[in-house]
C-alpha cells in the first residue's frame, strides 16, 4: 500500500516532535525523581504533564505509522501510512507502556493526596506509587536506547540535525552521547562541520536568514576557509 503524500511530507518533522517530546519528558521526570531512597514524591501536576506529553508522542506515532492489529501475526491496520520496522515497533511499545505506567502513577498520586492521607491504605498506595516510579525510570532509559537504534535508520533528517545543533548540551545529556556522535546518527554526512553546512543551507532555503548566519558562523569557527559557507554567506548579504 502506498504511503500518502501528506504522510511522506510530515514524516521527518513528526519524528523530530517524537524525539523532542520524549527528551523533554525524560528531563522533566528526572528533575523530580530522586530514586528509591528519596522521600520526595513527584507532584501530581508533573505526572499529569508527563501523561499529556507521552499521549502526544503516541498520537504522533499513530499519525505516521500503521497500528499493529495482531502482534503475534505481525499484521497491521490498512492505512496509507508507513509500516514500522522492528526498531520503530520497539520504540512505540516502550512509549506506550511508559504512558500507561505514568497514567497509573498519576492516579495513585491523586488518591494519596486527596483521599488516603492518614488512612490504613496510605502506605499500600505509597508503596505501589514508588514501584511505578521505579518502573517509569527504567522505561525512560529503555526508551532512549530504543530511539538511538530507531534513528540509525533515519539518516538525513534535517529537522533532527538542526534540533541537535540548536540544543547540543540538552540533547547530549539526555542521550548520554557527544554531539558529534548524535549527528553521526541522523546526518547525511559525517562531522560537525558538514552538519552545520547542511543546517545553514536548510535555514537559508526556508527563509530563516538569522539562523542560517548563526550556523555559518559556527562552521567558520571550525574552518574559516570553508568555501561552501563563504559562498552561502555571500548570498545571505542584504
Amino acid at each position: 500500500m502506498m504511503v500518502s503524500p501528506y504522510i511522506q511530507q510530515i514524516h521527518d518533522w513528526k519524528i523530530r516532535e517524537i524525539v523532542l517530546g520524549f527528551l523533554e519528558s525524560k528531563a522533566l521526570f528526572e528533575k523530580y525523581y530522586g530514586g528509591t531512597k528519596a522521600s520526595k514524591i513527584i507532584p501530581f501536576n508533573v505526572l499529569r504533564k508527563l501523561c499529556d506529553s507521552l499521549y502526544e508522542i503516541k498520537e504522533n506515532h499513530h499519525l505516521i505509522f500503521r497500528k499493529m492489529i495482531d502482534p503475534k501475526k505481525q499484521t497491521f491496520e490498512v492505512a496509507n501510512k508507513f509500516t514500522p520496522n522492528e526498531s520503530e515497533i520497539n520504540s512505540m511499545n516502550t512509549i506506550g507502556l511508559l504512558f500507561h505506567k505514568v497514567m497509573v502513577a498519576r492516579e495513585l498520586k491523586y488518591v494519596i493526596d486527596y483521599y488516603e492521607e492518614d488512612t490504613r491504605h496510605y502506605q499500600e498506595s505509597l508503596t505501589s506509587l514508588k514501584s511505578h516510579l521505579i518502573r517509569i525510570n527504567d522505561l525512560l532509559k529503555q526508551g532512549i536506547n530504543d530511539l538511538k537504534v530507531m534513528l540509525k535508520g533515519l539518516k538525513g533528517n534535517i529537522y533532527l540535525t538542526t534540533y541537535f545543533l540548536e540544543n547540543p548540551e540538552f540533547c547530549s545529556s539526555q542521550f548520554d552521547e557527544k554531539l558529534s556522535d548524535l549527528l553521526g546518527i541522523v546526518s547525511k554526512q559525517d562531522g560537525l562541520e558538514k552538519a552545520l553546512v547542511d543546517a545553514a543551507r536548510f535555514y537559508q532555503e526556508s527563509g530563516w536568514i538569522e539562523k542560517s548566519r548563526k550556523m555559518c558562523d559556527r562552521c567558520l569557527e571550525i574552518n574559516p576557509e570553508n568555501s561552501e559557507v563563504l559562498e552561502l554567506l555571500h548570498h545571505l548579504e542584504p
